[in-house]
């Protein structure tokens, strides 16, 4: 065995010498060749390239030399799945420039022919890329490494932009809203119909799921909630190592999501010395915006629910940093940090204004001026990695995510505040190889903060209405100051065994287990006042004082995971049926989420492998289900003898409830059905995938009382799991085994044809928000396109893109440094489902009935097509210096999103045209 006190230097380089391999005496004597390739399954990490071979050949149980300064620098992919030694080197030299030769006893690591030490360069794809390897039987995943991740054309550099290309994932149409391109938010996306807040994002195995509040009700800026999303860390996707979807057969490792897993793992010290610098920048003035012909396009016509509705101007940077090095034997350290700052000039009308000075209102003139909102996202990272023995790998990742914009809202005096929404996490993992398996265990930390920052904490709105046909409303100060926290424990653990056979079968057994804890805060530290009067000509009156009182409100839950899988295998067939156990004590469930998966490999040489699997997937519980009444809560009027600023004089005050709390709630869930198929041909990878989803118990927001009168009920809420969503989805996708060399290039090709259809009683993008107050209203049905139907029936209001085709194209010019990466998407024309405005239009009247209907219609959008292109030169006379351009939408095609409506009308809603980004690095 290996000598756990050696350094890794000496061990590499004793490795030279086939005798002193671990497989020597792994192997048993009179082992034959045949017996030694049989496949055996592997669960290696990423990791060091020398080290990954060593751990490989003792596992494997064969003889394996090499030479330390062949793989100096290099980084070995994860390696799981069931492999014969000549496989297993294959995927985990692939794109080092290295190869292997058998020998006597062994196997002999060396360059490739034609290639010297210096030309080995890292892989341009993952080891477990998208082809049909043994170490994925039953899914079709969708993997980038963090190269791949730098050719690629990104907007914003957030996780989401990574995923245009996978053919399940559905983008919201206000994703690319050319009327506000400064943004640099991460986009929303539903995998399968989900919700958005429904999938789980994670980072090295912890979770990273915003659950304080993640939906955006569409309300625009309000006095009783902030901003947030469904992210809790807003990612920079250059600072990563690698991104891995699973959408489909996902392990019961996974829980709490209804859609997909979208998995980041961050860099790792690479055994040597290197990093990077990068910096890119855009600008409106290089930029192309459609918009619809009869709409003002000005951010002078943004309003206060709404103050950057509008941006057709704006400045867009991003730059940062990653280095690794090594800090004493087997230990490094991989540091990086990176800012997305966006600034964007705005014009504020100004205008007359009223303050109060004591109990006077005082009127004054507020400016007309240009100001400057801006967006700023920061991630700092470090992780440390220690491979304390060749069984042993621990490491520790400590990141903080800072997201802040700076708005205030026209035509409004002293209105200015900051949004923020920061995480800082701490992830510590560790990897033990032992004779029966592998164990894995993590132990995380994460603090989440939502905070609103406003210049004042009150408001003064005052309606002139001295002409009655034209009143008009004059508002001074901001919306408030409100701070929302989560806080998480979480620790887990999991134990992979190793292969073994019983009963004729080859089983291997997964079992984990791990508690999470959560501690969530919304607080309100200062009252916060809305003086409202009324004038006619020279009389002014104080109508009614609206106050948010200080105070806050907290909630603690615990909950509790179990799970068991076993994947068997009987010749050419592999079943692994699951079970996951969640317990909830938010809600107080017990979750039982059966999972079952099949591979059947047809012609037993990997060719044609046949797969289905019928699965439940239990969701996450929103934070918000118990903190809503505080949002609320402290919301009491004042309609007589009330000072305007302050809590006394005679007035009462009355309270204004709108929520009672969670009454019976439960998990929403998922059940999956799916079919798929993988077929080799040539040297391409082609793979066919139906799903089905049924979400159950979704959650959504009801009126309590619905036919009640009463003052004091006539607003209460309540959250309830009557909502579901059908979906559908087929695709069919292409990808290239090996590249094909041509033109003094390496060219790798995919593609991806996908339909889907979602189904669903209520709009995706508000899911628990949505809410209709309007009385004897049948939530069941709607009146759709001039008939009723049931509201389960009712087309996705939005991720509804039908047909969508992808197309990657990646060219490589080793020799002359320059890299090129174009992507085509298209999208098929669909009927955009609205809600008609909820006057008398916006509802329908049941025959012989005393109720009614909520009323929609569709307006059709066309179909869209773009080119998006990135292109790098790093050529080796400049010393590391590169130079890289990316040209979204390259043809300028317009192309709908959406619609809007504003001021009373309809528009178009386009995609940005062409949008150009100028960056360069400097590798060391």
């Amino acid at each position: 065995m290996f000598r756990h006190h050696l350094p890794l230097p000496s061990l590499l380089c004793a490795s030279l010498l086939l005798a002193v391999v671990p497989a020597v005496q792994a192997e048993e004597p009179g082992r034959s060749a045949e017996q030694s390739a049989e496949k055996r399954y592997f669960s290696l990490p990423a990791a060091p390239l020398g080290l990954s071979l060593a751990r490989f050949a003792e596992h494997a149980g064969i003889r394996l030399a090499f030479d330390a300064r062949l793989v100096d620098k290099l980084q070995a992919q994860p390696l799981e799945g069931n492999f014969s030694p000549m496989s297993g080197l294959q995927l985990l030299l692939a794109g080092t420039g290295l190869t292997y030769e058998a020998v006597d006893g062994g196997y002999l690591i060396k360059a490739q022919k034609g290639l010297s030490q210096d030309s080995v360069r890292l892989p341009s794809t993952a080891v477990t890329g998208p082809q049909m390897a043994e170490e994925n039987r039953f899914a079709h995943p969708f993997r980038l490494t963090s190269e791949q991740i730098e050719h690629r054309p990104q907007a914003n550099s957030n996780l989401t932009d990574l995923l245009r290309s996978h053919p399940v994932v559905q983008f919201s149409n206000s994703s690319q809203n050319g009327l506000s391109q400064g943004e640099i938010k991460p986009d929303s996306i539903s995998i399968h119909g989900s919700r958005p807040y429904q999938g789980l994002f994670s980072l090295d195995g912890m979770r990273m799921n915003n659950d304080l509040d993640p939906v955006d009700a569409g309300n625009g800026v309000t006095m009783a909630s902030g901003t947030s999303s469904e992210q809790g860390f807003y990612l920079d996707s250059r600072l990563i190592d690698s991104l891995e979807v699973h959408d489909s057969n996902i392990s019961a490792r996974y829980s709490g999501f209804t859609g997909g897993v979208v998995e980041a793992t961050s860099r790792s010290w690479r055994g040597g010395q290197a990093g990077q610098l990068y910096y890119r920048h855009t600008d409106a003035d290089w930029n192309k915006t459609f918009t619809d012909d009869s709409l003002d396009f000005d951010s002078s016509n943004n309003s206060m629910s709404h103050p950057s509705r509008f941006q057709p101007s704006y400045q867009k940077s991003d730059y940062g940093f990653w280095g690794e090095t090594q800090l004493a034997e087997n230990l490094g350290v991989v540091v990086s940090a990176s800012r997305r700052d966006s600034k964007i000039p705005m014009r504020d009308l100004g205008g007359p204004g009223f303050d109060i000075d004591g109990d006077t209102l005082v009127g004054f003139n507020h400016p007309a001026s240009n100001r400057l909102q801006r967006r700023q996202s920061d991630n700092l990272s470090s992780k440390f990695s220690w491979y304390a023995t060749p069984e042993t790998t621990v490491h520790w990742t400590v990141l903080y995510s800072g997201y802040e914009e700076q708005m205030f809202q026209n035509t409004v005096a002293n209105s200015g505040y900051q949004n923020s929404h920061d995480g800082l996490a701490s992830i510590l993992k560790l990897e033990h190889m032992t004779s029966l398996g592998q164990m894995e265990l993590n132990a995380s930390y994460r603090h989440l903060t939502d905070i609103r920052d406003s210049d004042t904490d009150y408001r003064v709105s005052l309606i002139d209405s001295s002409d009655w046909r034209n009143p008009v409303t004059y508002n001074y100060g901001g919306p408030g100051s409100l701070n929302s926290y989560q806080d998480t424990v979480e620790l887990s653990g999991q134990f992979a065994f190793d292969r073994i056979f019983a009963a004729g079968l080859g089983h291997r057994f997964t079992l984990g287990a791990g508690v999470n804890q959560v501690d969530a805060e919304f607080e309100r530290e200062e009252t916060y006042y809305a003086a409202n009067f009324d004038a006619y000509g020279e009389y002014i009156n104080l109508r009614q004082i609206d106050a948010f009182f200080a105070g806050s409100a907290s909630t603690r839950y615990t909950s509790y995971h179990l799970f068991a899988e076993d994947e068997m295998d009987w010749g050419r067939l592999t079943v692994r049926p699951g079970l996951r156990m969640d317990r909830d004590d938010f809600i107080g469930s017990n979750n039982l989420a059966p999972r079952l998966s099949v591979s059947l490999d047809a012609f037993g040489n990997g060719a044609t492998v046949l797969k289905a699997g019928a699965n439940r997937y239990y969701g996450s519980s929103m934070l918000t289900y118990a903190l809503y009444g505080a949002q609320n809560g402290g919301l009491k009027h004042c309609y007589f003898d009330c000072f305007p600023l302050i809590d006394n004089g005679d007035g009462t005050w009355d309270a204004t409830p709108d929520y009672e709390g969670l009454d019976n709630l439960k998990t929403p869930y998922s059940d999956e059905l799916m079919l798929g198929l993988d077929q080799r041909w040539g040297n391409s990878l082609w793979a066919v995938q139906y799903v089905n989803r049924k979400h159950r118990d979704e959650v959504r927001s009801r009126p309590k009382y619905p036919d009640s009168r009463a003052s004091n009920e006539r607003s209460v809420k309540e959250f309830v799991n009557d909502s579901k969503t059908d979906s559908d989805n087929v695709y069919l996708s292409v990808s290239m085994l090996e590249p094909w060399r041509a033109l003094h290039a390496e060219h790798r090709f995919s593609a991806a044809l996908a339909w889907q259809r979602t189904r669903s009683d209520t709009a995706l993008e508000l899911g628990y928000s949505d809410i209709d107050m309007t009385m004897k209203l049948d939530p069941s049905q709607v009146w759709y396109e001039g008939k009723v139907i049931n509201a389960k029936d009712l087309p996705a209001s939005d991720f509804n893109a039908p047909w969508k085709l992808n197309v990657d194209w990646q060219a490589d010019w080793q020799a002359y440094g320059i890299t090129l990466f174009n992507r085509v998407t298209w999208e098929s024309s669909r009927d955009q489902v609205y809600k008609h405005d909820t006057g008398v239009d916006g509802y329908y009247p049941l025959p012989d009935s005393d109720l009614r209907v909520r009323k929609y219609s569709s307006a059709r959008i066309g179909s869209l097509w773009r080119w998006d292109t990135n292109v790098q030169w790093k050529p080796a006379f400049a010393h590391g210096l590169g130079f890289n351009a990316q040209v979204n939408n390259v043809l300028n095609n317009k192309n709908q999103s959406d619609t809007m409506s504003w001021n009373g009308g309809t528009y178009k809603i386009y995609q940005p045209g062409r949008q150009v980004w100028l960056g360069m690095t400097y590798d060391f």
